[in-house]
């Protein structure tokens, strides 16, 4: 078998499988379905290309409770078919994936013929395994939750055996099981490192990435009180916004960007605001944590000594007793007026 090859068993692989007491998602993550009996799995085989196919390594995610055990059998072999008393000559797959077999008869048929068979593991070795088809069975037993995914099966091999003399190189010694480790934590770093382009991926990569990313451009971006989608484009439009800082355009760009839209701001008009003074006008429903959104994020890019005031527009105008329209002033048609307690106006109208 050619080095490098790995296995993934995912959603496409489970729905063609036996599934007994068990749900999945699409990610491939198998949950313990806690109201059956009965926990089964038998899934159809790994083609391994060659006859006596040498695999590798089996490595899973297993989350499971004190009081449950989990069996994993792996059974290699270059058959596809079996002769049984009751089937005649049947295919192995179509055997385990039989829905009329008993699961029981099905493991009894696997350790007959010498499956290798793993308990609550979630990383093991498979020298002594050879065989063109692996064919792999889960069974779960005890009280309590239980799940397993990133199930991966490895023909790799051992990246350090070949660099020995040949007289070192026998399989499943001592020697190359021990030298497995290495091997092991070797291919899991190159693996990772394969997909580091996902980590700076702003697209993909984690929130607390995103976090991390928007420190380096020294704006904190800690504590999640923001949407995803708001911490991507921030991150994204970090280099513009740094030299923006302290500008009209960076606080524009950064409440565009929080809101959706483009802000109302207003320098030194409202509220007898000093020379310092900026208010922004907020056309939405003005939240607490919209608000502390917004001056957190205002706070790192408006101008040093600048007060901030953050002001929401409602949709309807309220006047008090010492309210005055000049002239061309307008009520829309669906809005009442009251002058005093006697006199009401109401539909479109012009006070002049």
């Amino acid at each position: 078998m050619a080095n490098g090859i790995w296995y993934s068993i995912k959603s496409n692989r489970i729905k063609s499988a036996y599934v007994q007491g068990f749900t999945y998602d699409t990610d491939g993550r198998i949950t313990l379905d806690e109201s059956e009996h009965e926990h089964h799995i038998f899934f159809r085989p790994l083609d391994g290309v060659n006859d006596g196919s040498e695999w590798g390594r089996i490595s899973a995610g297993l989350d499971i409770s004190e009081e449950m055990v989990c069996y994993i059998y792996l059974l290699a072999t270059d058959h596809t078919e079996v002769r049984t008393d009751e089937h005649g000559l049947i295919s192995i797959a179509d055997m385990l994936c039989a829905p009329d077999i008993s699961p029981y008869d099905k493991i009894g048929f696997m350790t007959g013929h010498g499956a290798k068979r793993l308990v609550n593991c979630e990383d093991a070795v498979l020298y002594d395994l050879q065989g063109r088809y692996l064919y792999i069975a889960i069974e779960m037993m005890g009280y309590g939750g239980a799940s397993i995914d990133r199930i991966r099966v490895s023909a790799v091999g051992d990246n350090f055996m070949d660099t020995f003399p040949q007289v070192y190189q026998e399989r499943n010694s001592f020697f190359h099981r021990y030298l497995s480790v290495f091997s092991s934590i070797y291919n899991d770093i190159s693996e990772q490192n394969e997909h580091l382009y996902e980590m700076l991926d702003l697209n993909t990569c984690s929130p607390e990435l995103l976090e991390m990313y928007g420190s380096w451009f020294g704006i904190d971006l800690k504590g999640g009180f923001l949407e995803e989608d708001v911490l991507r484009r921030i991150v994204r439009e970090a280099y513009t916004l740094n030299k923006l800082k302290g500008t009209r355009k960076g606080i524009e760009m950064i409440l565009t960007i929080i809101l959706g839209e483009e802000p109302v701001i207003l320098e030194n008009r409202m509220q007898g605001g000093g020379v310092f003074d900026i208010t922004i006008l907020v056309n939405r429903k003005l939240t607490e944590e919209l608000r502390h959104q917004l001056t957190f994020m205002v706070d790192q890019f408006k101008p040093l000594r600048t007060k901030l005031r953050i002001l929401q527009m409602e949709h309807e105008a309220v006047m008090d007793g010492n309210s005055y329209l000049d002239m061309n002033a307008a009520i829309p048609a669906d809005k009442q007026m009251i002058l005093d307690e006697e006199a009401l106006y109401d539909g479109a109208f012009v006070l002049t």
